[in-house]
């Protein structure tokens, strides 16, 4: 018998303790997460000992599922249209889309701007200095992680991306500034 079908048989039990962390109808799938997380980081020694579920362990990756589940739906912030408009106004949503999409693509433009000056900046520095800053710009690599993808030491990174940004604060903080401020057209 496969090691997962052996915790399956307990599936009811699974899905009484995800209920009473709080789950709701979400316990179905947050057991579900379980089984797939415990057959793909293989945990058949750790959930079977001696034959039997250790009900102590599966509480424990429930639990992590369930709180990774609530940190990700805290995450999501959601709002009352009705709070903002009364119902006279809703009426004119139309107009109000129409003035928010072209705003929209104000911003994106000024956005556009503001990083084709800054890119013009960049390919003028030292070989060197615009590939450390585009790594870490483009990458989702902390200093510690280009450091060991590259082999160049930590400091000298940090040193280097240090000495850029104060180049792109210097040149651009009024610009910034004025996007911050909505003040697109100054840019």
């Amino acid at each position: 018998m496969n090691w997962i079908t052996k915790i399956y048989k307990h599936h009811k039990e699974w899905v009484a303790m995800v209920v009473s962390l709080g789950g709701g109808m979400y316990s179905e799938d947050i057991v579900s997460e379980a089984y797939i997380k415990l057959d793909k980081y293989n945990c058949e020694h750790k959930i079977i000992r001696k034959g039997k579920v250790s009900k102590g362990y599966m509480y424990f990756v429930l639990r992590s599922i369930f709180i990774n589940y609530i940190k990700a739906k805290n995450k999501i912030r959601t709002v009352q249209i009705e709070k903002f408009f009364k119902d006279s106004d809703f009426m004119e949503i139309k107009d109000l889309e129409k003035f928010t999409i072209r705003d929209t693509i104000t911003e994106e433009i000024a956005f556009g701007r503001l990083c084709n000056k800054m890119d013009l900046v960049v390919n003028g520095w030292h070989w060197y200095d615009k590939k450390i800053f585009e790594l870490y710009r483009d990458t989702p690599l902390s200093i510690r992680g280009m450091a060991k993808e590259t082999d160049i030491s930590s400091v000298n990174i940090f040193h280097t991306l240090k000495k850029g940004k104060n180049i792109m604060n210097q040149k651009f903080a009024e610009d910034y500034e004025d996007f911050k401020n909505g003040d697109f057209d100054l840019i």
